[in-house]
């Protein structure tokens, strides 16, 4: 279920000014797997990865698995590391540790180091402590890039189908000159990719929790002053915290004076921020009746669509799991 969004006021003035600043409500967001065949397999297995670094990765990918969460609830059960990388053997490994699912691949990585010219700047003429004169000297430079490159697989134990196949690129890069130290290690490198790889194939094989961001208009333009007034007091409540508050000032302020933009596309983030998506894009619909090239109301629009889809497959999800 969507929660209550927080609502944060990014300032922009020395003096705090609505109709000014950015308002912007956090909206917590839920995503099916990117890969459906995969949404009912909980008890996973993983298997080896072959190939330079391939027992790394699988540990750090294993641990990714088996801290992942849902709705704040664990959602893999791991039951069992190792195994065969081959996808033919992964099925019979599967049913050998009660998997459901079985997951293997390779690895591969690229290690490169590239020198360039970089300069620094020295003093030339100096007044005692005081330098009163720069030049810029050319001094060696090195860049070294690390390319990690991943082909996972999902096994379906029960079919024996490959139900997901993907190929993961993560690139790290580290300069430093003559004068300086390198910051880290090939390993901190490494690492630092294995977790973005690892990171981004959980979101393909597991739903997901994020947060997006839905931005407010506070100016309510063409309302009447009395109302405007009342509109940017709502804007207030809601960049104090108060969305349930704003919402309803909002809907006063619509009904007293139908068919503005400001207040129709606010009371659409209302809906959103809430967890109504049909009604959200009823409003967002209306709001891009008013303005058809507005930017702001397509990408909500947008937004909520994505939204709506995602609440559909995740209730359709629900139904087939076993």
């Amino acid at each position: 279920m969507f929660r209550q969004a927080l609502i944060r006021a990014i300032a922009c003035a020395a003096l705090f000014t609505v109709a000014a600043c950015s308002t912007t409500v956090d909206i917590s967001a839920r995503f099916p797997p990117r890969y459906a065949e995969t949404a009912n397999l909980r008890k996973i297995a993983v298997a080896n990865f072959d190939g330079y670094g391939g027992p790394e990765f699988q540990a750090v990918l294993r641990n990714e698995l088996y801290s992942a969460q849902f709705d704040g609830q664990t959602y893999f059960t791991v039951v069992a590391g190792g195994g065969p990388a081959d996808p033919g053997a992964a099925a019979a490994f599967g049913r050998s540790v009660g998997a459901q699912a079985v997951i293997l691949g390779t690895v591969g990585s690229d290690f490169r180091t590239d020198q360039y010219q970089g300069s620094e700047q020295r003093c030339v003429d100096k007044d005692g402590d005081k330098c009163r004169k720069y030049k810029s000297f050319p001094i060696p430079c090195w860049r070294r890039n690390v390319d990690l490159m991943v082909t996972p697989s999902v096994v379906n134990v029960a079919s024996g189908r490959v139900v997901y196949s993907a190929q993961k690129r993560a690139h790290r890069e580290a300069s430093w000159c003559a004068n300086q130290t390198p910051p880290g290690s090939d390993l901190d490198l490494v690492s630092d990719a294995q977790r973005e790889i690892a990171s981004d194939i959980r979101r393909d094989i597991a739903p997901y929790n994020t947060t997006l961001s839905a931005t407010l208009k506070t100016k309510g333009e063409g309302l009447s002053a009395d109302l405007k007034t009342r509109f940017t007091a709502a804007v207030k409540s809601a960049s104090s915290g108060d969305m349930g508050g704003a919402c309803e000032a909002w809907k006063a302020v619509d009904a007293a004076q139908p068919g503005n933009l400001d207040t129709v596309y606010d009371l659409g983030v209302c809906f959103e921020s809430a967890g109504d998506y049909p009604r959200a894009l009823t409003q967002y619909r209306k709001a891009q009746g008013l303005a058809p090239a507005d930017k702001e109301v397509a990408a909500s629009l947008n937004r909520a669509s994505n939204l709506l889809d995602a609440q559909n497959a995740l209730k359709r999800n629900a139904g087939g799991r076993r």
